[in-house]
Parts: C-alpha cells; structure tokens; sequence
C-alpha cells in the first residue's frame, strides 16, 4: 500500500528566526522530488548542486545521496536522489537527514521524518502541509570557502 511521508524541514540559520516546512511525499517519488519540493517552499532558485545526507541522533553527516551522479570511485556504492525512493531510505519516525543546497553557500536544511501515513484521496504529492516563518532571500547568504569556514573571495584564485 502506498503511503505519505511527511518531514519537517527546519533551515539551520544562525540568524534567531524559526523557519521551517512539513512536506509531504509518497513513497514511491524519489529524493530529487523532495529537493525540488525544499528549494520551492523556501523561494530558491534549484540551479544549484545539493546533497541529502543520512544523519544520527546527533545530525552528524553520514552517507550522502547527490543530486547528480559525481562519478564515484568504482566500488564505491553511490545512489543519486532521482534513483533513490523515499519509501527506501525514510522507514521510520523521527529518522533525521541533511540536506544541504548550494554547496557555496552552504544553505543546511535539518529533515526529520514526522509521520508516515495513507495516501488522502485527490491530493497532489509532494505538497507542503506547513509553513512557519519567512525564509531568506537565497542570495543572502556569503558564499564559503570549499570547507564552509571562510567568505569566498574569488581574487584569491
């Protein structure tokens, strides 16, 4: 039986604002489906790389699934999100993800699975179901360095 997953997806800002989205997606869409459903319900543009990330309890980092195939090392198994099923990866409640878009910006979205639930008759997946507070322009953000630490200064290249 197919079913819903809705995740609550909180941008991790250092700014003292709450912004946040719970979407909802079947199981069978894929994880390039819920990229696309982020980046419309915060207003960014998807022109950017993006990567969700397994987590633990403690949100730290561990397999990541791209938005493109990068051409990993061969024996390496490496899954993009058009290939990897919603209904494959988020099985449980309170299953917790990264996702991070914009990889010079560094824009880090915490996702956490909320509930998993029958389909509703007639609706239109993914969809958002909430929104609380108002997301930053996608363009105020300082570009990094490669490792996140450091504004980017192009002159220095």
């Amino acid at each position: 039986m197919e079913q819903a997953v809705k995740v609550r997806v909180l941008l991790d800002s250092r700014e003292e604002k709450d912004v946040f989205r719970d979407i909802e997606v079947k199981t069978n869409q894929n994880l390039e489906d819920l990229h696309h459903a982020i980046i419309d319900a915060v207003g960014f543009k998807s022109t950017e790389p993006a990567s969700f990330y397994t987590s633990n309890e403690e949100w730290t980092r561990e397999k990541e699934i791209p938005l493109m195939d990068m051409g990993a090392e061969p024996g390496k198994d490496t899954t993009c999100m058009k290939d990897t099923k919603i209904g494959k990866v988020m099985v449980q409640e309170k299953q917790k993800f990264i996702y991070i878009f914009d990889y010079f910006r560094m824009w880090t979205f915490l996702v956490e699975v909320e509930e998993i639930n029958p389909l509703e008759e007639g609706e239109n997946y993914p969809r958002v179901t909430l929104s609380y507070g108002e997301a930053p322009d996608q363009e105020s953000k300082e570009p990094t360095d490669l490792f996140g630490s450091e504004p980017f200064n192009p002159d220095e290249f």
